[in-house]
C-alpha cells in the first residue's frame, strides 16, 4: 500500500503539469522530480523576466509623459469616445480643459482653479461667450 501511494505521489506532478503518464511510469522518481523542478524554475524565471520588461515599460512611459517636470502637466484625462479625449492641463499656474478629437485640440475652457460654484451648462455658456468675444 506504501508503495502504491509513493508512486501515485511521484506520478502527480507528471498529471499536473500535463506530463504523459506512461513516460513518468517509465521515469524513475528522482528524474521526475528534477524534471518538476527545471519546468517550475523556468516559468519563475519566465514571469520574473515579464515582470522586469512591465516596470521598465512603465517606468519608460511615466518618462515621456514628463513625469510631472516641465512647465505643461496634464492633470488628467477622459476618454469620452474612440478618437474624443477630455484634457485638464496646468500650464504655469493655469488650468486649461482640453477637448481633443479625431485630428485637432480645442481650449474648452479657461479654469480659475477656484471651487466650481456653476452648473456645468453655466460653466459652457461662459466659455462660449469667452470664445466668441
Amino acid at each position: 500500500m506504501n508503495q502504491l501511494l509513493a508512486k501515485t505521489l511521484l506520478l502527480l506532478p507528471a498529471l499536473v503539469l500535463g506530463a504523459a503518464p506512461a513516460a513518468a511510469a517509465a521515469a524513475d522518481g528522482s528524474t521526475l522530480i528534477n524534471d518538476s523542478l527545471r519546468l517550475t524554475w523556468g516559468l519563475l524565471i519566465v514571469l520574473a523576466v515579464m515582470f522586469v520588461i512591465y516596470l521598465l515599460a512603465k517606468k519608460r512611459l511615466a518618462l515621456l509623459q514628463g513625469g510631472g517636470k516641465g512647465a505643461i502637466k496634464i492633470i488628467e484625462t477622459r476618454h469620452l469616445m474612440p478618437k474624443k479625449t477630455l484634457f485638464l492641463v496646468q500650464v504655469r499656474g493655469q488650468e486649461f480643459l482640453l477637448g481633443s478629437g479625431s485630428d485637432r485640440i480645442e481650449l474648452i475652457a479657461r479654469l480659475d482653479g477656484r471651487p466650481e460654484q456653476q452648473s456645468f451648462d453655466e460653466l459652457l455658456d461662459s466659455a462660449g461667450a469667452e470664445q466668441s468675444s
